[in-house]
């Protein structure tokens, strides 16, 4: 699922009962995703994370180093120690995923 679908299904949802055009909706799905990388890159560390009621937890975890292959060469290479972003889905979001 891209960006655009999302502003799509919005905007034919019609029990949203929304007066508002593609261009307005597509602002505000991307003004939101913005807001939440905004606060997730803004004095990063690890443990920071954005809670999503219903739906889950992004996180910053921090990633231990380890030794790396270049695929081509077989060239071993140390890849360090780094902090990356992980997802967690909420108790509703498991619940739905198992009814299916």
């Amino acid at each position: 699922m891209k960006r655009a679908d999302i502003v799509n299904m919005i905007h034919k949802d019609k029990d949203l009962n929304l007066s508002l055009d593609k261009r307005e909706i597509h602002k505000i799905v991307n003004d939101t995703f913005d807001m939440i990388s905004e606060y997730l890159t803004t004095d990063i560390k690890e443990g920071k994370k954005v809670m999503i009621s219903g739906f889950g937890t992004f996180i910053i975890k921090r990633r231990k180093g380890k030794v790396g292959r270049n695929p081509k060469t077989g060239e071993e290479k140390l890849i360090p120690d780094r902090l990356g972003i992980s997802f967690k889905a909420g108790k509703e979001l498991k619940k739905k995923i198992n009814q299916k």
